[in-house]
């Protein structure tokens, strides 16, 4: 039941990530792509185990319930990381404005937002360890 988990996990995670590239390929930002694989194929899979099963059973897994799991965590990533480009001289001043007084606030984010990031990781490892474990 774990390897078939896991692949019903990892194929979730490689379709949803290879859409969500493709989806967003005018961004020359593909430095993310495997933590966000990384964090899609976890959630996916935690997920997937822990939410009752539904839907048709193919070789014993429930692949609608990953698929779903998978579907909902792409679309809140998909939702925080649009960005609109600046139409016209005055928004991109604006634009401009914007990141200088972000730069002050970066640091202190990108600290809080990787430690954030890694727990997220760690507890997800946990709860999918501790779903097999107490099977």
């Amino acid at each position: 039941m774990l390897i078939l988990d896991l692949l019903a996990a990892l194929v979730v995670a490689i379709i949803l990530s290879a859409l969500f590239a493709l989806a967003t390929r005018r961004d020359a930002r593909k430095k993310g792509l495997i933590w966000l694989f990384l964090l899609i194929f976890l959630v996916t899979w935690s997920g997937g185990i822990w939410a009752r099963p539904f839907g048709p059973t193919l070789w014993g897994v429930h692949w609608l319930t990953f698929f779903l799991v998978g579907v909902i965590v792409a679309l809140v990533l998909a939702v925080f990381s649009h960005r609109r480009a600046p139409r016209g001289r005055q928004e991109t001043l604006d634009m401009l404005e914007r990141m200088e007084e972000e730069k002050v606030m970066e640091e202190a984010t990108y600290v809080t937002l990787s430690l954030f990031f890694w727990l997220l990781l760690i507890a997800l490892i946990v709860a999918v360890a501790v779903r097999y474990v107490s099977v």
